[in-house]
């Protein structure tokens, strides 16, 4: 186990997260299609009626709004044992969340020396290897939340590169999940961050 932790550590290996009700599972772009004839009567043998057909199931997934794994659980009375088959078949995969620092301008402005052009918003790329000037206007966006969500901003902020998910930072920073999304929604409110979901 100790290996498998420093080669997630490292960058290396990438974690499965574990699988949950509140997760947003989405149909898998890499779904196996061309076996869905072969792979419906397995599925039906598998998981019988009250469960609707395979392609039935992921015709629904795919064409609602993103909903958490408990909404489709509830409505369709799935068994608990039907998302790890899925996820393992390959038809689901999971809707990650990751997040980007954005400056906003006048964020920049005020950081600079007042006189000249600050230009447009910024994405901030790399947060962990921040110059100076953008450490100030990391500081200035947490300064402007305050409290516990400007000192969870700021101490987060090299997570927020677009590569780092929810989960990777609630794992390494034992943050409590609600209190993460309230820093986020809060950031997302003064335009500091910018929110991107994809698998």
């Amino acid at each position: 186990m100790s290996m498998a932790r420093e080669l997630i550590d490292l960058d290396i290996a990438r974690p499965i997260p574990p699988l949950s009700n509140r997760g947003i599972y989405i149909v898998s772009p890499l779904a196996p299609i061309h076996s869905l004839s072969s792979q419906s009567r397995t599925f039906k043998s598998r998981f019988p009626p009250p469960t609707p057909p395979l392609p039935t199931l992921l015709a629904h997934i795919s064409s609602s709004e993103l909903r958490p794994w408990s909404h489709y659980l509830s409505t369709y009375r799935l068994p608990a044992t039907i998302l790890p088959y899925l996820m393992r078949q390959g038809w689901l995969t999971q809707l990650r969340q990751f997040y980007f620092i954005r400056i906003p301008r006048a964020v920049k402005v005020a950081c600079s020396s007042g006189l000249e052009e600050a230009g447009e918003d910024e994405i901030l790329v790399d947060p962990f290897r921040a110059s100076r000037e953008e450490v100030r206007w990391i500081k200035s966006v947490a300064e402007g939340l305050g409290g516990t969500e400007g000192r969870m901003f700021e101490r987060l902020g090299k997570y927020f590169d677009g590569k780092s998910a929810k989960e990777k930072i609630l794992r390494r920073e034992q943050v409590e999940r609600g209190e993460l999304e309230g820093m986020v929604e809060a950031v997302r409110k003064v335009g500091g961050l910018v929110v991107a979901e994809h698998w």
